[in-house]
């Protein structure tokens, strides 16, 4: 079979492994020009999985074969698909694979594409630091700022915090990745049924939930978010968290409590949102990026993701009814440097 008899008879086919095979070994002959017409037929094609399947692994082929042609027209594909989650894939495997000297030149393209020059220059800040340097990113990230784009607020370089992030590995077939998020084991830490803590709830800020939204939109994920003034300073331990009343600690079981920094709470965060829940391949890198922000924005109290320097971090877990304690437990709460505000992010999800 050849790339030209592809089409014929795919939407028969109970299995497309041998046109994967085809496409792959088209990608690594660098027949981009070929691929990228195969795909523009399909397209017009009869609708059917095979089809979508064939489709995407085109794209992903293009995007993660490494070669000047592969990348320019798998960033051609991307700029006319109609699916954000594909243009959000996209640019995250074509940051992965690509060498940057592919790239750069494709950014006089930004016009054409501006949603995937966005989320590629996120994507390419979170694998390449030092890119922001670059005068075709500047004049990118530049365009953002002038049409108010919602990745523009990101700058083009990594915060002090943002050192410890987990990136997905890509292949041509799959993807790994690390979640830095529990069930964790249990410290054992005594229980006092009844103890409350002296405090006045405040309303929770809208964006504290940000980075986990998408497990309860995309999975089976629940959430509490939560915000306190204390009536006197106190410190942010396991006793505080469990006298607050919150609805994830509620019942039988343990609770663990650890300091954190804020280098560890971002890389939660930004796996939270960026590679997402049981059944959801979560926003991507870049707006990984952006959810996480809010969400470490929100638990500071502050204005400025900066703020989160000067709050007092922890990291808790419990073996309560309400946390499922498979893969996907996260809980986090931010005390500010008065020792009176506290913000609570709890949340969890199961396949």
């Amino acid at each position: 079979m050849s790339l030209d008899e592809l089409p014929a008879g795919l939407h028969e086919a109970e299995d497309v492994t041998r046109h994967y095979d085809l496409v792959e070994r088209a990608a690594a002959e660098g027949r981009a020009g070929d691929l990228y017409e195969l795909a523009l037929t399909l397209r017009a094609a009869e609708p059917g999985w095979q089809r979508d399947a064939v489709l995407l692994h085109i794209q992903q082929a293009l995007a993660l074969t490494p070669g000047p042609g592969n990348a320019a027209c798998a960033v051609r594909l991307a700029a006319t698909e109609q699916l954000d989650s594909r243009v959000r894939l996209a640019a995250a495997q074509l940051a992965s694979a690509q060498p940057v000297d592919n790239l750069l030149p494709l950014y006089e393209e930004y016009e054409q594409a501006p949603e995937l020059f966005a989320c590629l220059t996120q994507e390419l800040v979170l694998r390449h630091p030092d890119i922001g340097q670059q005068g075709a990113v500047r004049r990118v990230t530049a365009h953002l700022a002038d049409a108010n784009h919602p990745l523009a607020i990101l700058p083009p370089a990594l915060l002090p915090f943002e050192d410890a992030l987990d990136l997905p590995s890509y292949s041509l077939r799959g993807a790994s990745y690390a979640i830095p998020f529990g069930p964790v084991e249990r410290s054992g830490f005594p229980r006092r049924p009844g103890h409350q803590m002296p405090a006045v709830e405040l309303l929770a800020p809208g964006l504290l939930t940000a980075a986990v939204e998408n497990w309860a939109e995309d999975s089976n994920g629940r959430i509490e978010a939560r915000a306190f003034r204390l009536a006197m300073p106190a410190e942010l331990d396991a006793e505080l968290l469990e006298g607050l009343g919150l609805t994830c600690l509620a019942g039988e079981g343990e609770v663990t409590v650890r300091a954190a920094t804020p280098s560890e709470v971002m890389r939660v965060l930004f796996a939270a949102a960026a590679i997402g829940s049981a059944y959801g391949s979560g926003r991507g890198g870049a707006y990984g990026r952006l959810l996480a922000w809010q969400s470490m924005t929100a638990l500071a109290g502050g204005t400025r993701v900066e703020d989160a320097a000067g709050r007092t971090w922890v990291l808790f877990d419990a073996s309560t009814a309400w946390f499922y304690q498979v893969a996907w437990d996260v809980g986090i709460a931010a005390l500010d440097p008065d020792r009176l505000l506290v913000h609570v992010l709890a949340a969890t999800d199961t396949d």
